[in-house]
């Protein structure tokens, strides 16, 4: 081999290393945080039908309306919500699994008081795009 084909291997193995890793463009928080905000601030089910996958998408076709899916799936109905983005289980290195898990801080109006929630989601790659598959029931409700 020449040097300036040594040159060109090197030159093609450098532009490839360059590409775009395969996988997700979306970040799986993103996908939580537009679900919510679709359902709590927007009130729109037909945004967050593309979001959902799994055992979800029958039920949210079966209730249809945000404040139904609330109610019924969330268990919690609110009013003049912010949503925001409280932790997940994501970092640098599990940024490739397949499936995350995703908390997400709802602030707003239930009844004539002030209402501050936590909700988790799990977030899996489906057809190569984060989907929101699953409402975790919540781990810090204590009956004690």
């Amino acid at each position: 081999m020449t040097i300036r084909t040594l040159w060109a291997l090197l030159f093609i193995m450098v532009l490839q290393g360059c590409s775009e890793a395969p996988g997700p463009k979306r970040l799986p928080e993103h996908v939580a945080l537009d679900l919510f905000t679709a359902i709590y601030v927007e009130q729109d089910t037909n945004k967050a039908l593309p979001l959902i996958d799994g055992d979800l998408l029958p039920l949210f076709h079966h209730y249809r309306l945000a404040s139904q899916i609330q109610r019924q799936l969330f268990g919690l109905r609110l009013e003049q919500v912010e949503v925001e983005l409280s932790s997940t289980d994501a970092d640098f290195f599990r940024r490739r699994h397949q499936d995350m898990k995703v908390t997400i801080k709802l602030s707003g109006i239930k009844g004539d008081s002030v209402w501050q929630d936590l909700r988790q989601v799990q977030v899996e790659v489906i057809d190569n795009r984060w989907k929101v598959t699953k409402l975790i029931n919540d781990p810090w409700l204590s009956n004690g």
